[in-house]
């Protein structure tokens, strides 16, 4: 059965040049992804390096009671700091659940995005396609794979060719990496790029959100994308599908599931001509990139979009430097399904054309996304990026919106232009930035609207999380990215720069907490590895009333440290019991409370690694689901 991923194009350049492109475009894209992995080899090497290792599986006792213990787990795939995309991946293929012949297809949600083959193969992991173009998002590096779940490295190899020419019939020989998560089931990461992979090794612990290597087309596959399945021996048939729905299971393994269409904008170019994708993936592709245009040239202008349904429409704006509409289009509703598809036209700019930034406006399926281009010349290169986000993590039930503040600064000397913020992971709702006047909080800019940053500079804004009506998301930690056209992202930290989301049917406590380090900077300065050091929080509840436990946690080399909390008397910091691992305390709606909590290092060097070495404030419901957050960064000096 062919790949439902049909690459359309609507509203381009009547020329025949892009007619022989439409044709060679939906060729490329009308191909199962990849024939079925052979794990005879792998599987061996995996069950020698499990009992060298001295490594054991957790036991399947009954299927759903041990689905419902299974770690939630992370999207593993997100862009690289060099991507200039919004978001470079759309959904392939799901598990195929019809274990019928070879044609009959079901995937959880009762579809049939997904395919099985003559050979009685039937689809067994989720194919995350890169996108919107393959090759040189593969060749630039733009997609990043990283563990789902923690685990230990069991399998990997690294040297296969990563452009298969062959199709279906060629070798076997994949780049992978494969990993026993704690929970019991085995995550295999397959069609990696040649030599991307990460320098753990096997036998090497991962954490979830650590990088294993990027998207690439090895083994036997078709295009670039990462093949992500989840076995387990004791389980029947082996494979164990990640989504939950109608037709599958009542529990899904993500921290949060995204919606089974879930239409985005995932790019927007400027070309010098219509740009076109071979037929082959190993035939060259020019995607015809160009952002620096003078006045008469003819602008090429492409939205590139991923699950679009009959009937969406979309629309493009054109503003120049002033901000007047230049220009605008309505495009066709659509009549089929893509899985990933763009929208092109373009403009001839007048013989007295403005320089300076030029922006488009593009509108789809409730997505708005803005991106430059340059009249006169490019902007100077060089610029870099840092964020951060308060409060670190909101909680409130589905469809209502969480909101929280950024701020993005350039410490280059050099203006930042042409910005943007966006979900680095899936999110199921809509998501919006407005730039804010930094001292009093109003909001001062459009919906997603472009901004510019001055050497040394920053910019405020407050964003927007909406999440649709019936989605969940436990403890889920939303990454984001921050990103302008003359600068990689901004590294994205936990806690720092990204929010950390938890939503579902029902009112709940939603705990806005910040954290003050004696220092006032953020930073938790121990003495030494035997001394120890208090910070103070403060929290609100601006949720519903809930009975929480709230209690510190340590990341990276921080857990070795020995950490308590107490609750303060707001007016004088002093504990009004003494000091424990955890408090339980009842929240009443709209109160306040403070905490200390102290850390004592334990005759161990706690290195600054303000990333990853952490201590938070941890506020959870009896699920255990997080209902507010906050943390600093902690050394010893």
């Amino acid at each position: 059965m062919q790949i439902r991923a049909i690459f359309t194009v609507f509203g381009l350049i009547a020329t025949s040049a892009f007619a022989d492109a439409q044709d060679v475009e939906d060729q490329f894209f009308l191909q199962p992804l990849h024939a079925p992995i052979d794990y005879t080899l792998v599987d061996a090497e995996i069950e020698a390096n499990i009992e060298r290792l001295g490594l054991e599986r957790a036991p399947v006792d009954s299927i759903q009671a041990l689905r419902d213990d299974f770690d939630r787990m992370i999207f593993p795939v997100r862009a690289s700091a060099g991507a200039d995309v919004f978001l470079p991946q759309f959904i392939g293929n799901f598990v195929d659940l019809d274990p019928a012949g070879p044609g009959s297809l079901r995937d959880w949600s009762c579809g049939t995005r997904t395919y099985d083959l003559n050979s009685g193969y039937d689809h067994a992991g989720t194919d995350i396609s890169a996108g919107p173009f393959p090759a040189h998002g593969m060749n630039q590096r733009w997609v990043d794979i990283v563990a789902a779940s923690p685990g230990v490295i069991i399998a990997r190899n690294h040297d296969a060719d990563d452009r298969n020419c062959g199709g279906l019939g060629s070798s076997s020989a994949a780049n992978y990496v494969s990993i026993l998560q704690d929970d019991g089931l085995t995550a295999y990461y397959w069609h990696m790029a040649r030599d991307s992979l990460t320098d753990q090794e096997v036998g090497d612990r991962v954490e979830a959100g650590d990088f294993l290597g990027r998207v690439g087309s090895s083994g036997i596959s078709t295009a670039p994308h990462l093949h992500f399945e989840l076995r387990h021996p004791d389980i029947p048939g082996f494979v164990v599908d990640p989504y939950a729905g109608a037709c599958g299971e009542s529990t899904p393994l993500w921290r949060h599931q995204h919606d089974y269409l879930d239409p985005a904008i995932t790019g927007i170019f400027t070309h010098n001509f219509t740009p076109a994708i071979p037929a082959s993936f190993c035939q060259p592709e020019y995607p015809r990139f160009r952002t620096d245009f003078s006045p008469g040239d003819t602008v090429y202008l492409g939205v590139y979009v991923r699950d679009q349904g009959i009937g969406a429409a979309s629309t493009v704006e054109l503003q120049d430097p002033s901000g007047a509409v230049m220009y605008n289009r309505d495009f066709d509703a659509a009549t089929a399904f893509s899985a990933s598809t763009s929208f092109q036209t373009s403009y001839a700019l007048p013989a007295n054309a403005a320089t300076g930034r030029w922006t488009i406006r593009a509108t789809f399926q409730g997505d708005v996304r803005e991106r430059a281009f340059y009249v006169g010349g490019d902007p100077a290169a060089g610029a870099r990026l840092a964020a951060a986000v308060l409060p670190a993590s909101r909680s409130v039930q589905a469809g209502n919106p969480a909101t929280a503040f950024a701020t993005v600064l350039n410490p280059s000397g050099v203006t930042a232009s042409g910005c943007w913020v966006s979900p680095a992971t899936p999110f199921s709702g809509a998501f919006e930035y407005r730039e804010t006047n930094p001292a009093t909080n109003a909001i001062t800019g459009d919906v997603n609207a472009l901004f510019d940053i001055p050497a040394g500079g920053s910019r405020s804004f407050v964003l927007a999380f909406t999440p649709g009506a019936g989605n969940l998301a436990d403890s889920y930690d939303l990454l984001l990215r921050y990103k302008c056209d003359n600068s990689d992202a901004a590294n994205m930290i936990s806690g720092v720069n990204s929010i950390l989301l938890s939503f579902g049917p029902t009112p709940v406590p939603d705990i806005v907490a910040i954290a003050i380090t004696p220092s006032g900077d953020g930073i938790l300065r121990v003495a030494d590895e035997n001394s120890a050091a208090a910070f103070a929080t403060a929290v609100a509840n601006v949720g519903s009333a809930g009975t929480l436990t709230v209690r510190p946690a340590a990341r990276g080399s921080a857990s070795s440290m020995r950490l308590r909390i107490c609750e303060t008397d707001p007016g004088t910091g002093a504990c009004l019991a003494a000091a424990a691992d955890t408090l339980s305390r009842a929240f009443a709606a709209n109160e306040s409370a403070s905490f200390a909590i102290f850390a004592r290092a334990q005759g161990e060097v706690v290195s600054f690694a303000p990333a990853s070495t952490r201590i938070q404030l941890i506020a959870e419901d009896a699920g255990g689901v997080i209902r507010g957050s906050t943390s600093v960064a902690v050394r010893t000096n």
